[in-house]
């Protein structure tokens, strides 16, 4: 039920993954060539213009906002990264996949196709 958050306050519920994130389905991130973050209506993205100094001085192309092929709503705006039409650098792919768990971000990846899978995956 949604109301039965037993022991959790307001702000515990809405405040994201926290610092601690590294690990979080971080595997199945790597490989990706376009890395999306899905900044909420109403919401300014904190840290973002160190975050877009930190990509692009990795060689990563920073798009905000950017057109998305999977978008949680219609008001939602997407961060595009990508890196020469290549695999995303881990370093980069790395601090983006925890500056969006740390701000509670949805995200998307598109890896490219392999054997059993790939194609465009949403993150929790």
């Amino acid at each position: 039920m949604w109301g039965s958050n037993k022991g959790l306050s307001r702000k515990d519920r809405r405040g994201g993954s926290g610092r601690d994130v590294d690990d979080t389905h971080f595997d199945e991130v790597l490989g990706s060539l376009e890395f999306f973050v899905y900044v909420a209506p109403n919401t300014r993205p904190k840290g973002y213009e160190t975050l877009k100094g930190f990509l692009e001085s990795a060689g990563c192309e920073v798009v905000y906002p950017a057109e998305a092929p999977l978008s949680p709503g219609e008001r939602y705006q997407a961060v595009k990264v990508t890196y020469q039409g290549l695999v995303v650098p881990v370093p980069a792919l790395r601090r983006i996949h925890k500056w969006a768990h740390q701000r509670n971000f949805l995200h998307s990846f598109f890896r490219p196709l392999t054997s059993s899978e790939g194609g465009y995956k949403v993150g929790h």
